[in-house]
């Protein structure tokens, strides 16, 4: 796994009268600051050198149930009410009952950050991945709870 500072080395290298380390993780920090905030207003950003672009969307997600367990399927399990059911109801937790979450505050769309690929110049790119922060999508989580709704698909 590489990280912003482990990209200094490689800028120390290429570049013939390079910026101190506190310079450089400022203003690439800044930069990446930008980016993100320019995605969490709802804007498709183009990252530099064909490397894909980035968004948020949404998605319509309906519950359905497993014909055979009748367990849900394609909803993420609510933790929180999960545990508090299980705390209350002995039976609930020994048969491992899970609480979902219906998102009906989004009426059913569950957002989440998007790296378009399509269009990558890179080998191997499908073993890529970019790991956005807890803070980041807590952010968006708040704004979408606000009403603040992004671009939707089916």
């Amino acid at each position: 796994m590489k990280n912003v500072r482990q990209s200094y080395k490689t800028y120390c290298r290429d570049v013939k009268e390079p910026i101190d380390l506190n310079t450089y993780l400022n203003i690439v920090h800044s930069f990446l600051r930008f980016i993100m905030n320019q995605v969490i207003e709802g804007e498709q950003v183009t990252l530099p050198q064909k490397l894909g672009s980035i968004s948020i969307q949404g998605k319509k997600v309906s519950p359905k149930t497993d014909p055979d367990t009748g367990e849900m399927t394609n909803l993420a399990p609510d933790w929180v009410r999960t545990k508090k059911l299980w705390n209350e109801c002995p039976k609930c937790k020994k048969e491992k009952q899970l609480v979902y979450h219906l998102n009906e505050h989004t009426n059913g769309i569950r957002y989440r950050f998007n790296w378009r690929k399509r269009d990558v110049l890179v080998k191997n790119k499908t073993l890529y991945s970019l790991v956005f922060t807890r803070e980041h999508k807590r952010t968006v989580s708040n704004l979408v709870n606000q009403g603040k709704e992004y671009l939707t698909t089916n």
